[in-house]
């Protein structure tokens, strides 16, 4: 038998602020037939959000909102403000850095009931994780650097 340690709660939503994300993930396996995309980011210390795109209406028609949305993303993603056309894999490995904002709104499923989500805007491009100041830095009290920030990229 082995022990191991259980982790300290369940679902939390990143903070508030401004934080670099890398792109692990793109589910486009309901693109297809729904026009859906998922981008699975995850930030320097390993919290992750789910941003979603619907680019479909139910009428079958193009949500031209999401469109650019989801256009706007990529092209920060690639720093390439002139692609036409993309593989949606393509992004995955890039970084971005986004503001963070929670906003609540009412359950769909219980009325009355308040949820929050985490909302990101104001996307740019970022070079890895050292962009992200919130997060991590890689001094300490004293000013002296910390080797092991440098070790871990």
């Amino acid at each position: 038998m082995a022990k191991m340690k259980l982790s300290e709660g369940g679902f939390s939503l990143i903070a508030e602020g401004t934080h670099t994300f890398k792109v692990t993930k793109v589910d486009d396996s309901k693109y297809e037939d729904f026009g859906k995309l998922e981008v699975t980011l995850q930030t320097a210390s390993g919290a992750t959000h789910i941003e979603r795109f619907g680019l479909t209406k139910q009428t079958g028609e193009v949500n031209e909102g999401a469109l650019k949305a989801w256009s706007y993303f990529a092209r920060t993603c690639l720093n390439n403000y002139e692609a036409d056309e993309i593989d949606t894999q393509d992004i995955v490995g890039c970084y971005i850095t986004a503001t963070v904002k929670h906003e609540e709104f009412e359950s769909n499923k219980e009325k009355g009931k308040m949820l929050k989500s985490a909302r990101l805007n104001d996307y740019a491009v970022a070079v890895g994780f050292g962009s992200d100041k919130s997060e991590e830095t890689t001094e300490d009290e004293s000013g002296d650097a910390d080797l092991d920030d440098f070790l871990n990229d």
